[in-house]
């Protein structure tokens, strides 16, 4: 019987030994999110390009334009977001996050001879995009939508004698002018006054005509420089009333 007890008292050591019987529990760790408890719910992430676009603005060569002003404007609130070209004509303008649809316009300004002019460009795709939906934008200078001016001509005198049918003047641009152009073109005059249709822009002018049956070169004045000369170095200016203009003054030899 004693040997029985012993034999009992043994087995219940080894026992609480193997459940670590009389060792002070320790504390349970964390609840590792998704197991027992559930974890905090992440903050939904926006789709990429959501409430935002993005695009470049170049000229028709594939040439970035850099510092044009970019803006998108929300078609019903007074809402809008802009952006400025860096140097490889890349722009990206944050979106407010409200419903509704947005539009984008950009704005050039170009300088010639110290005049500034503001040139508005339309996107590629000029749909309005929904602002959750984000959007690409891309815009292209192209030549033949660059800015033009009209040539209002004078005579010095009514002695200058200007036979305007043989008239021809050239234009030679004085650094790149609005069609991003440096070659220098030839105007016939028209039926009219003046010559509309002139690429904005600085040139050195020329003109000849036909007298008596001489070809002759017409000297030239313009509003910045009084003197006549047989090239002259003209501008366009700003003008509330005509538009960009450029003014220039006939003279026989």
């Amino acid at each position: 019987m004693k040997n029985a007890k012993l034999l009992l008292l043994a087995l219940a050591v080894t026992t609480l030994s193997a459940c670590g019987g009389g060792a002070t529990p320790s504390q349970p760790g964390p609840t590792p999110p998704g197991q027992e408890q559930p974890g905090p719910t992440p903050a939904p992430q926006p789709a990429p390009g959501a409430y935002t676009v993005t695009g470049r603005i170049l000229t028709e060569a594939g040439q970035p334009l850099a510092g044009v002003q970019v803006t998108a404007s929300h078609t019903v609130s007074y809402t809008y977001g802009s952006g400025v070209t860096d140097a490889q004509g890349r722009y990206r303008i944050a979106l407010a996050q409200q419903l509704g649809s947005w539009n984008v316009s950009a704005t050039m300004t170009l300088t010639f001879g110290g005049e500034d002019f503001e040139v508005r460009l339309a996107p590629e795709d000029d749909n309005p995009f929904a602002g959750a939906h984000g959007a690409v934008r891309d815009f292209v200078y192209r030549a033949k939508d660059a800015p033009k001016g009209k040539v209002f001509d004078y005579i010095d005198n009514s002695n200058v004698e200007i036979d305007y049918n043989t008239m021809e003047v050239t234009f030679t641009p004085d650094g790149p002018n609005s069609a991003h152009s440096t070659a220098p073109f030839m105007v016939k005059y028209p039926f009219g006054y003046g010559l509309p249709d002139i690429p904005l822009g600085q040139y050195k002018v020329t003109a000849t005509h036909v007298r008596n049956g001489v070809k002759e070169q017409l000297l030239i004045a313009t509003r910045d420089n009084p003197n006549y000369l047989p090239q002259a170095v003209a501008r366009f200016l700003n003008d509330s009333h005509y538009g960009p203009n450029m003014e220039l003054f006939w003279k026989n030899p």
